[in-house]
């Protein structure tokens, strides 16, 4: 093994032994000392001192380690990789253990009760994570079990293999939620390091899996028939002509989206909302799959339903599913106005109606907790 290597295990290893430690650190400080983080200076240099640590260690390691020996497979060579192993996947159990102790204490997936309260599209990409898995504790206590015994085999040289395979999946779904839905970069590459180490441990044993997992065919072994191209037949091709037969749910693109309902004339007669509590049309949206939903100033004041559109004419028509009691039919046209907007002619029921729809940009992610 190449100094380059052993530099690289040795730095893995002090990355992983810093950030582990620094957040249960931080964590205890914040609980200890009136919910206050430690100076940032303390924490730095406790990390560049176990990084500096990791490389002299590399170092001593490239010096005793002569190079015959190791082609050789000494002795030595062997227990020293056996320890930075062994170092490695105890802070990777310790840290993932943690983090599933804290699942099944409720404290994690914590969202403010009056979050839930707010509208879905508030939420940033981060909340709308929480909020989710906040929603049942039993799957939150499936994967804390999960972390939990994976964490428990890491610790043992002969199930570490095991260990390191079961928590790969759980590690490989954290790391691209937080890539995905905007989590903290400190939070993302915490699940980076975590999961670049648990590749390591797996890719120690690189040979003996890829002798099991892909064997060579023997004198006696058969190929399949046809080769690829039954598999990319029934994989690619038929899945996607099956998708493509289905068509897109988006019946009116240029349609869709959510308007807010400006210089509304009912029976000729300007019509505003003066408080929360009249209800007034304030909301369209045309929605996928050709429904329709009208709010009347107001979340819990919506009716919901589906509608007709004739691209050529304009001509839009409009019935209710929820509530029951909407019974009256909206029967308009749209014609743009300007760009983003559209003017709404027509009647709902026996009411006439007349309406510039003015489409919203889309919501902006909210603040990051």
């Amino acid at each position: 093994m190449g100094y380059l290597k052993k530099l690289g295990i040795c730095l893995l290893t002090g990355v992983t032994v810093v950030i582990v430690l620094q957040r249960i650190g931080y964590r205890l400080s914040w609980e200890w000392a009136g919910h206050r983080y430690p100076p940032p200076v303390f924490t730095i240099a406790g990390g560049l001192l176990f990084l500096l640590a990791a490389i002299v260690a590399s170092a001593v390691w490239q010096r005793k380690g002569g190079a015959g020996r190791e082609r050789k497979g000494g002795a030595g060579f062997l227990a020293t990789s056996a320890v930075w192993q062994g170092i490695l996947a105890g802070f990777i159990g310790l840290d993932l253990a943690t983090f599933g102790w804290q699942k099944l204490f409720h404290q994690q997936f914590v969202v403010p009760i009056g979050g839930l309260d707010e509208p879905f599209s508030s939420f940033s990409r981060e909340d709308l994570t929480w909020a989710y898995f906040h929603a049942s504790y039993a799957f939150t206590c499936v994967i804390a079990v999960c972390q939990i015994a994976g964490s428990f085999l890491l610790f043992f040289r002969r199930t570490r293999l095991f260990g390191a395979i079961f928590l790969l999946p759980v590690m490989i779904n954290i790391t691209l939620i937080d890539v995905f839905y905007g989590f903290e970069a400190g939070v993302t590459g915490h699940a980076v390091i975590l999961l670049i180490g648990i590749v390591y441990l797996i890719l120690v044993h690189y040979r003996r899996l890829a002798k099991f997992f892909f064997p060579r065919e023997g004198a006696t072994g058969r190929r399949m028939r046809g080769g690829l191209a039954l598999p990319i037949a029934l994989v690619v091709v038929a899945p996607m002509l099956l998708m493509v037969s289905f068509g897109s749910p988006d019946h009116n693109p240029r349609l869709t989206g959510k308007y807010n309902v400006q210089r509304l004339l009912v029976n000729g007669v300007a019509v505003m909302a003066g408080s929360c509590q009249d209800s007034v049309l304030t909301t369209v949206i045309f929605d996928l799959n050709n429904d329709m939903v009208l709010e009347f100033n107001g979340l819990q004041r919506r009716w919901i339903g589906s509608y007709r559109f004739d691209r050529a004419t304009g001509d839009l028509v409009a019935f209710w599913r929820f509530p029951a009691a909407a019974r009256d039919t909206l029967v308009a046209r749209l014609e743009p106005d300007h760009p983003g907007a559209l003017q709404l002619t027509g009647s709902l029921g026996k009411a006439s109606l007349q309406a510039l729809l003015v489409k919203s940009a889309p919501p902006a992610a909210g603040p990051q907790r």
